[in-house]
């Protein structure tokens, strides 16, 4: 006994050979280049079956598959079960092309298994070729499918009527719900379906404590089965006497609905569930014309797809919450039980799911893949590039590909830097600017965009801090001039210079680097925080003015950090700071994620408390403000003990903000 197998690598077709190679036979996997054949080997390898799972060249595009006249002569007569497993999956973009070659390649598999005499073509299809239909779908309906509008249903849809009108060859269907990893491991080899929500789940789950109680929805039901149980199922019922012409519903008899799964799946990585869910049916009750008003108005539409984009879901996927399909497989479930194989409860493995995820996909660990995505061939400007947090960042770019342009007042410093990010592969250049002289930031600017055309992205590391009260500020205003000057003036000529090449281009990225200090008011930093904040504000207004021009805001509220700006304060010495290294971490963070604003959770905590207990806030940090010392006011060795070690204490226990 032989089989053919298409799609032989994939998420299912990687177990399905590990189950038939439990039985007797020579698998004969189609594999289209020297990649494929190449992870064909490894899976053959890893099973000890190099010499049962052979490659065979061919293509989906072609006919018949393209087989060539000697494999097509040696293989015809031999294949039993044809297994058909390969189609395009990401419908994202050009769906409608991705629909018609899908159809293409199952006829051109429909005509492979012809030519070589296969006994039987068994077709891996989907509970999407049921479309939105509103109500039970069991295993003998097909023609009944309603509102095929999306290009995957319709490619599901179309592929299975390819086979059943397909005449001579006998067929078997088989429809999995919604194909998730495995469920003894939690193994997947790729973001889909349900995972699109991990990433926001994570970034909740980040943000908010597990016991905080979150409002959400009911949705539809989603028929979620793991990868295991549909390679069980088909092995079982593809080998079973009398079954040629029959559909199997691969699906789990008792499903969750939308927002049961996202809370089991929240709590398996330990985060907040929703406690309050409202049934999406209650929709009704509205006028529908509002509702189809609201849906289709293009402002609305537009904005339910950025937020969608920022979290990295796509659009389409929010159909599937309230999805109205329920799926009978009374009749597969009777053969399957017969051989103990059962659909396992999701609840049972989401655990496993959620550990595999966040140790092999979460795309946080491709970090630096990502980055080198971003950047490559990009030109990237980092102001205060001679030190500190500046320096860091241009180092951590170095071997991102970019083109790294270097901005600051000491030229052996910068130098220096260049010379690093060279020593890593780098391209960098040297700009000398004093961002406070109002002409050598003009200069710079038509400097840049004579030579470069455009910045690709800005990140704005100058600044400048000063630790005083007001009250030791009274007859020093130039001390918020100066921060003024660099804090904010220096950042806007820049930002003003390079915004409009940006918007022409349709994207661009601004970074700034204030401090935490913004959001938690931090008492003795007047002068440097309201520098930042008037920044923060500033680029929260441009942002919103364009949003639609391709660029693209972040808001780094970074807690002190160890650099040669906090070097004066020697308090600071005692007391748990960032490194330079961690804190162009999070700039590379912010480059690749592209959110609004990153900053840490006390940060966030810091700006709640403030929001909604103001003067809870000020006494809090009035407390602070009185326990630390003025700036050279007392030296550490003349605190007693007791002071020294309170101090040292709060500062640990409130790491990052400035006291």
């Amino acid at each position: 006994m032989s089989y053919f197998v298409t799609g032989a690598t994939g998420l299912v077709g990687q177990q399905l050979l590990r189950r038939l190679l439990a039985r007797e036979g020579t698998l004969y996997c189609l594999v289209k280049d020297d990649q494929a054949e190449q992870r064909l080997r490894k899976s053959a390898s890893e099973l000890a079956a190099l010499d049962r799972v052979l490659p065979i060249r061919g293509n989906l595009n072609d006919p018949a598959l393209g087989l060539c006249p000697r494999d097509t002569e040696s293989l015809r007569g031999k294949i039993v079960h044809f297994v058909h497993l390969a189609s395009h999956s990401d419908f994202r973009r050009n769906g409608h092309e991705l629909v018609k070659a899908n159809v293409t390649a199952t006829e051109h598999a429909l005509a492979c298994a012809e030519l070589l005499g296969a006994t039987c073509f068994h077709h891996l299809s989907s509970i999407a070729a049921a479309g939105l239909y509103r109500g039970c779908f069991d295993e003998q309906m097909f023609a009944e499918a309603e509102q095929l509008t999306h290009p995957y249903f319709l490619s599901r849809h179309l592929c299975e009527k390819a086979v059943r009108e397909h005449n001579g060859l006998p067929y078997r269907i088989y429809r999995p719900g919604i194909v998730i990893g495995d469920s003894e491991t939690g193994a997947a080899n790729r973001v889909q379906g349900p995972y699109y929500f991990f990433k926001l789940l994570q970034k909740v789950r980040d943000a908010l404590p597990r016991w905080f109680p979150l409002a959400g929805f009911e949705g539809g039901p989603l028929n979620i089965v793991p990868v295991d149980y549909v390679a069980d199922a088909f092995d079982c019922l593809m080998h079973l006497a009398d079954q040629d012409g029959e559909c199997f519903h691969l699906t789990d008899p008792r499903p969750y609905h939308a927002g049961e799964v996202l809370n089991i799946i929240s709590r398996a990585g330990r985060g907040p569930t929703m406690t309050l869910k409202m049934n999406m049916n209650l929709t009704s009750l509205l006028p529908q014309p509002w509702l189809q008003l609201a849906s289709q108005y293009p402002p609305l539409v537009k904005l339910g797809q950025r937020i969608l984009s920022d979290y990295g879901i796509p659009p389409d996927l929010m159909a599937l919450l309230n999805y109205p399909t329920r799926f009978d497989n009374q009749k597969t479930r009777t053969l399957l039980d017969a051989h103990q194989i059962r659909c396992p409860d999701l609840a049972s493995y989401a655990n496993r799911l959620w550990d595999y995820w966040e140790r092999e996909l979460d795309p946080d660990l491709f970090l630096d893949d990502e980055l080198n995505h971003r950047l490559q061939h990009k030109t990237v400007l980092i102001t205060g590039a001679s030190s500190g947090i500046g320096e860091a960042s241009a180092e951590r770019l170095a071997a991102s590909g970019a083109h790294l342009l270097l901005v600051g007042r000491d030229k052996q410093r910068l130098q220096q830097v260049q010379q690093k990010v060279r020593e890593r592969g780098g391209k960098a250049q040297c700009y000398l600017c004093d961002l406070t002289d109002e002409a050598q930031t003009d200069t710079l600017v038509q400097t840049l965009l004579s030579r470069h055309g455009k910045v690709d992205v800005m990140i704005n590391c100058a600044g400048r801090s000063i630790r005083r009260s007001v009250a030791a500020s009274v007859e020093r205003i130039h001390d918020y001039q100066r921060t003024m000057a660099i804090n904010y003036f220096g950042a806007l000529r820049l930002i003003l210079g390079l915004i409009g090449p940006m918007a022409e281009q349709q994207k661009g990225h601004i970074i700034i680097v204030s401090s935490i200090g913004v959001l938690t008011n931090a008492p003795r930093f007047s002068a440097y925080v309201a520098s930042n904040a008037a920044l923060e504000s500033f680029c929260r207004c441009a942002a919103a003015e364009y949003s639609d021009s391709g660029v693209r805001f972040t808001t780094i509220n970074m807690p002190l950090v160890d650099t040669p700006m906090s070097a004066p304060t020697q308090l600071y010495q005692a007391v748990p700071t960032l490194s330079s290294e961690q804190a162009a971490e999070l700039i590379a963070q912010a480059v690749v994620h592209r959110p609004k604003r990153i900053a840490t959770k006390l940060g966030i905590f810091g700006a709640v408390l403030h929001a909604l207990s103001p003067r809870l806030a000020e006494i809090s940090m009035n407390m602070l403000f009185r326990m630390f010392p003025e700036s050279g006011e007392v030296h550490e060795d003349k605190l007693n003990y007791t002071e020294q070690q309170q101090m040292i204490g709060l500062a640990a226990m409130l790491r990052g903000i400035h006291f």
